[in-house]
């Protein structure tokens, strides 16, 4: 080689140590630019500006994402913050991506950690089933990991969810079985919160002398350690055991006590609930001023973070003030208010709760009519609670069973293998034994038998090893089944067969981003087939075929309308039952310009079809569509789109309604030139123009919701 070729090899080694030392600095600046947003959150979460770290945190994850430089355990680290700081829906956001992080790496323990922080946020939403199954995924790792102290610490977050959930004795023995693994390693902290919960369980089992025990035994365990959150917290739970046994002076002592603790420490989520605590002693105390402003305090950081229980604990207190102070019609109010949250909540208890109270008010105000129709609805809210709690009962017991199933699976598999490598290695030394005492004799006859043996041996290992590779492939298709057959269950609506709102949450995404990247490549041809229809279909007057023919008929017409909807509309297309009477058509790969066709079709099919419930004559229904093109002009962004897109639909939805029913309106498209007198839709929306279809007369025809309130 020459000098002009060693001098190409010298440019060459150069440029690619230049890419390699660019490469480098781009990572380490991008490292550092993520630490600097995330000490930014941090310092919005301690001036309490929430909102403001809400969207920062957002934003930080959506450029994470988009440049895959941020770790995994960067994002697990940003989800605790948040967390610790009650942002539990954006935590999630972040666990989400963490966890995704980690499976794409096969980190089977930092998953099932994750999911442990995805269950605790759940939980602190009220959002129960969904904890449980995350705390399900996570046992099942940490069995197959064999990780005990992971397994402890699901134990004790099952503990806990079953208790807020009202399965008070049930949540006894998970908690037990953490207990003892933390006593055994001497984890004081891990210790304390399980006692404290143990604690909190015989509370509620009006067992004061064993709780008051174990909260004792939680602050003991940690008082040398200094840990001032959590000695705070154990401060303020013994006080509301002073306040429930009506020790009302020792509470406040008590309580106070905690929150001085807690107001040293950056955990708001617990001096909300403190002062919540407080609040109620105070009024019981007699000082209702004070405690109704600690307790509405309490409660506006509970709404802000999402956390319902803490709402409904808040509502319920305000409500009892006021019926100490005889205000029965504030009261009532929010008793109301607080039946309202816990039946969109679907929190039976706390319905019943509220429910008790407005009874209360009811019979001290004389009005005995309203306080029996208030009965009634409890009795049959009881009725329903109790069906509730067994089905959750067999529920928790098939999920048991099964993670039990699928262990035992596993450690036989296990079992069966190293029995096999045992007999194929006994075999081996037999062999080898044999032709070694009759080498001496039989040299020739030996390496000829030799090599036969070692042949059916090969042949023997192999067929071994092909009938547990065999076994191995239909367990994974077992796992594979009863998974889909899960995930198939979680994604339906049980009544109607049509699939529900989690399903609908999972898909649409994707359907709107297909749905404008198809309109960004072809934006001259506005016929084909890439436009997403969205119809909300009504069943009119459904309230009444309930109060006519009972509930059962009422629900036999909801399944026979499900299967008209499956008649009209096409296999590709999405069918969600969005709630009580209402459902929402997604259909793919459409043109506007069908809209109005596919909605009348949907209601000439209604209209026309018997629909048998049981009685000797079939009875006859109507309907009322709204739809719009999903979404109605092209925005970029997925949760704007949708919501604008829903509240198109139902705005219009409520118009066929007030227009007579029986009939369909909707926006085919919007315009991109204003009109110059613009309908009452245009107006709310902020459209500057739009195409609008309808069932009835004319456009002029429709009666709107502002016309109407005008």
């Amino acid at each position: 080689m020459g000098r002009e070729g060693f001098s190409t090899v010298r440019v060459l080694v150069c440029a690619l140590l230049i890419a390699v030392h660019g490469a480098q600095v781009k990572t380490v600046e991008a490292f550092e630019l993520f630490n600097t947003e995330i000490a930014d959150v941090e310092n919005l979460l301690n001036a309490k500006q929430y909102a403001d770290a809400d969207s920062k945190a957002l934003l930080l994850l959506e450029q994470a994402l988009q440049q895959q430089q941020m770790s995994a355990d960067t994002f697990s680290a940003l989800g605790l913050l948040l967390q610790n700081a009650s942002r539990f829906e954006v935590s999630k956001a972040i666990f989400n991506a963490a966890l995704e992080r980690y499976t794409t790496d096969g980190e089977l323990n930092k998953m099932a950690s994750t999911l442990l922080q995805l269950a605790t946020s759940e939980r602190h939403l009220s959002n129960y089933s969904i904890a449980l199954t995350y705390v399900r995924r996570a046992m099942s790792i940490a069995q197959i990991e064999r990780n005990e102290l992971l397994k402890a610490k699901l134990n004790l977050e099952l503990g806990i969810i079953q208790q807020e959930q009202g399965e008070i004795e049930t949540a006894l023995e998970p908690l037990k079985q953490a207990l003892r693994y933390f006593r055994e390693n001497n984890m004081a902290n891990e210790m304390s919160v399980t006692l404290l919960r143990i604690g909190e369980i015989y509370s509620l089992l009006n067992q004061a002398t064993l709780a008051h025990t174990y909260y004792q035994d939680a602050f003991d365990s940690i008082e040398e350690t200094q840990e001032t959150r959590l000695l705070g917290v154990i401060k303020t739970r013994i006080g509301a055991l002073s306040l429930k046994t009506g020790s009302v002076d020792q509470a406040i002592r008590a309580i106070n006590e905690g929150l001085e603790l807690l107001l040293s420490t950056s955990d708001v989520g617990a001096i909300a609930e403190a002062k919540m605590l407080l609040g109620r002693a105070l009024v019981e105390n007699g000082d209702t001023a004070k405690g109704r402003e600690l307790l509405q305090e309490a409660m506006q950081f509970a709404d802000s973070s999402g956390q319902a229980k803490l709402v409904k604990e808040g509502r319920l207190a305000l409500a009892q003030a006021y019926m100490k102070e005889q205000s029965f019609e504030l009261a009532l109010e929010e008793a109301r208010t607080g039946t309202i949250d816990a039946r969109k909540n679907r929190d039976l208890r706390g319905q019943l709760s509220f429910l008790s109270l407005q009874l209360s008010a009811f019979v001290s105000l004389g009005e005995f009519k309203k306080a029996l129709d208030i009965q009634s609805v409890m009795q049959q809210l009881r009725e329903v609670l109790l069906d509730s709690e067994n089905k959750s009962a067999i529920e928790g017991l098939q999920a048991e069973i099964e993670l039990v199933r699928q262990s035992r699976t596993l450690e036989k598999l296990e079992e069966s293998k190293q029995l096999a490598l045992a007999q194929a290695e006994r075999e081996n030394l037999q062999t080898t034994l044999f032709w070694s005492i009759s080498l001496a004799a039989l040299l020739l006859t030996f390496l000829v038998w030799s090599r036969y043996k070692q042949r059916q041996q090969t042949i023997i290992l192999r067929r071994e090893v092909r009938q547990q590779t065999l076994n191995l492939q239909e367990k994974n298709q077992e796992l594979e089944r009863a998974y889909k057959t899960l995930e198939e269950v979680s994604l339906r609506d049980p009544l109607t067969g049509l699939y529900n709102r989690h399903y609908l949450e999972s898909q649409l995404p994707g359907e709107i981003r297909r749905s404008q990247f198809s309109a960004k490549q072809s934006p001259s041809t506005g016929k084909t087939k890439q436009d997403l229809l969205c119809l909300l279909i009504d069943i009119d007057h459904f309230k009444r075929i309930n109060d006519d023919y009972g509930h059962i008929a009422g629900d036999k017409v909801l399944s026979a309308f499900a299967n008209v909807l499956k008649e009209v509309f096409r296999q590709t297309d999405l069918i969600i039952r969005w709630g009580g009477e209402e459902f929402l058509v997604v259909c793919r790969h459409s043109t506007r310009e069908e809209l109005p066709e596919v909605a009348e079709r949907c209601r000439e099919m209604v209209a026309n079809t018997p629909f048998d419930i049981g009685l000797e004559k079939p009875i006859n229904i109507t309907c009322s569509i709204g739809f719009s093109l999903l979404p109605p002009d092209k925005e970029e962004d997925f949760d704007t789109a949708w919501k604008r897109t829903f509240a198109v639909i139902d705005y219009a939805l409520y118009a066929t309604k007030l227009s007579g029913r029986n009939g369909w309106v909707g926006v085919i498209e919007t315009l991109k030139t204003p009109r110059e007198y613009p309908t009452p839709l245009d107006t709310k929306f902020n459209f500057p123009g739009s195409s609008i279809a309808t069932s009835f007369n004319n456009v002029a025809s429709i009666k709107w919701p502002e016309t109407l309130e005008k």
